[in-house]
């Protein structure tokens, strides 16, 4: 079978699965399993899962392979947390999780078919700088950059970059 996204629910399996993917994942990406952790505690713990659960503009897309639960993201489309996005309807990707370049790819194609489906206008996304393979397959995808200004209530471990693809 081959791999699917799919929205996810989240119960306490599976917000202790992401939140543990999570930790390993960031921690190798910040070359630190300290920063890591902390940034996992503020943003993809069990507490802050179940939270987005509770949101409705919030969304986490999983990729499945077999019912087996891989690489995963979250889709933002409230009105508030996009109102500085020159667009009339976009949505944001950001707290992506993957584990190879396939699932990227699939996730990302999904979240375009899903923005098509809703009318959403762009999608952009919120990523790393030093996450040069999620950065280049996005660019691969035909996202580009652009510059965003944001009020950052978080507390990063690194620099923030915004990528964007208009839906047609």
């Amino acid at each position: 079978m081959s791999k699917a996204a799919q929205f996810v629910v989240i119960i306490m399996d599976t917000a202790t699965w992401m939140e543990n993917q999570a930790k390993k994942f960031y921690s190798n990406l910040f070359s630190s399993e300290a920063i890591g952790e902390k940034y996992v505690s503020e943003t993809l713990s069990i507490s802050e899962l179940f939270k987005v659960q509770n949101d409705f503009n919030i969304e986490v897309l999983m990729v499945h392979e077999n019912e087996i639960p891989s690489s995963f993201l979250q889709l933002n489309s409230s009105r508030i947390f996009n109102e500085k996005i020159e667009a009339s309807k976009p949505i944001c990707i950001n707290h992506i999780v993957y584990f190879n370049t396939e699932e990227i790819q699939v996730l990302f194609n999904r979240t375009e078919v899903i923005a098509k489906q809703r009318k959403h206008d762009l999608v952009w996304v919120k990523l790393f700088e030093s996450d040069a393979i999620l950065k280049e397959t996005l660019l691969s995808m035909n996202y580009s950059f652009f510059d965003f200004e944001e009020n950052a209530t978080e507390n990063l471990p690194e620099k923030q970059i915004f990528l964007k693809k208009e839906i047609i």
